[in-house]
């Protein structure tokens, strides 16, 4: 089986580009499945933020000051009033049915309780079981009566003589002054989608080329494989992944482009890393997919793995958990998914705007994972010319 052919990367490439044509599978996970996921994401999240919330209110002080603060509540982005409720027991009802997302209380004689100086509570219920719902009717209540109750004190402060410098020192002695660096638009469509499209792509990148060798092994046709390639695994190999990876890396290149240029986020750094890491990105996962089918000369094993390995990057990516709250067992754990390098790179350059330096570790560690298949060339050829691993499920 020595490689007597020059000509061995181009034989292996029209032999794949043969059996792409000839199986619908494949335009399915490379084009099909992809382009639909991302415009299923970006439709889901182009409105940055969720706003007009459910939220009911029980008001049982039915006071000028409770419709006040009922009005500012409902004025706010991200909440609208749909009920008015008799009793706790029914908005409990609306809560557990999910027909609103939050219960506003105000208690009898709230408004009374103000202007006599004692400080009546207003009650908030929200589900935090949903994240992001919960935490911005938190947010955006908390402020609401925040802000009326500050009201209230600055007026009640100055009736009593104080200058409106003195009762604003009065009601906030120590001021924080915030700014949000990174992201200041709060958008969960900059968030949620750089991360979301990356990861999914990964997944029909790890599956296309698991099946793209796996049934080469199904079939029993992994030696002619080879054999077209001169029986030169390493030419084998780029003949049969080059056309997954210019049509993997054009569909990567689209959505990280778009999202700059027609999507309006944010780009700090430098786009020409970004898109480094991208390709860095397509051809990692594809190193760890052969490296995979080498070591599990399985089509459906190797599924199953590629399929649990794409899932968990998303959660040791340190996007909603962060690394530095991580033991760190998670942490080198989360450091073993090339998801994890390339998201760090990528909200480096594009919200952060880092120097280069800060990078370079980043884009060695998603650059180790190219030594993966080296590590199981011997083991590929030797199962592509062995037929007790040819026709396995």
């Amino acid at each position: 089986m020595s490689d007597n052919s020059q000509h061995g990367v181009w034989n292996t490439l029209r032999r794949e580009l043969g059996r792409m044509a000839s199986d619908r599978v494949y335009l399915l996970l490379m084009l099909v499945l992809p382009l639909a996921t991302f415009v299923f994401f970006i439709t889901m999240f182009q409105g940055g933020k969720p706003e007009n919330l459910p939220v009911a209110v029980y008001d049982a002080d039915h006071s000028s000051l409770s419709r006040q603060v009922t009005r500012m509540i409902d004025a706010t982005s991200s909440i609208r009033i749909t009920r008015e409720v008799d009793d706790l027991a029914q908005g409990k009802a609306l809560l557990q049915e999910k027909k609103v997302y939050g219960l506003v209380v105000f208690p009898t004689g709230m408004e009374k309780d103000v202007y006599r100086g004692t400080a009546p509570n207003v009650v908030a219920y929200y589900n935090n079981a949903f994240l992001i719902p919960g935490s911005l009717l938190q947010r955006d209540i908390k402020t609401v009566v925040g802000t009326v109750s500050a009201g209230i004190a600055l007026s009640t402060s100055e009736k009593k003589g104080s200058t409106p410098n003195q009762a604003m020192a009065q009601i906030q002695p120590i001021r924080l002054d915030t700014h949000v660096l990174f992201n200041p638009y709060t958008s969960y469509f900059y968030y949620l989608v750089s991360c979301f499209l990356p990861v999914m792509l990964q997944i029909f990148i790890m599956t296309v080329t698991v099946y793209a060798l796996g049934t080469e092994l199904k079939d029993g046709t992994a030696s002619d494989w080879l054999d077209s390639a001169g029986g030169n695994v390493i030419k084998g190999l780029f003949g049969k992944m080059l056309p997954y990876s210019l049509v993997f890396l054009l569909i990567a290149f689209l959505m990280v482009i778009g999202q700059f240029s027609y999507f309006g986020m944010p780009l700090r750094g430098s786009l020409g890393l970004i898109l480094f890491g991208t390709l860095l990105f397509v051809v990692t996962y594809q190193a760890v997919s052969i490296f995979f089918v080498s070591v599990f000369p399985s089509l459906r094993m190797c599924l199953s793995i590629a399929s649990s390995y794409g899932a968990m990057a998303f959660t040791f990516s340190g996007l909603t958990f962060p690394y530095s709250a991580m033991p760190l067992g998670a942490k080198l754990f989360g450091m073993l998914f090339p998801f994890s390098h390339f998201l760090k790179l990528f909200i480096d350059q594009a919200f952060r705007g880092a120097p280069l330096a800060v990078d370079l570790l980043t884009i060695a560690g998603l650059s180790a994972f190219l030594v993966l298949p080296w590590l199981a060339l011997h083991k590929l050829k030797r199962v592509s010319y062995a037929p007790e691993y040819w026709h396995r499920i």
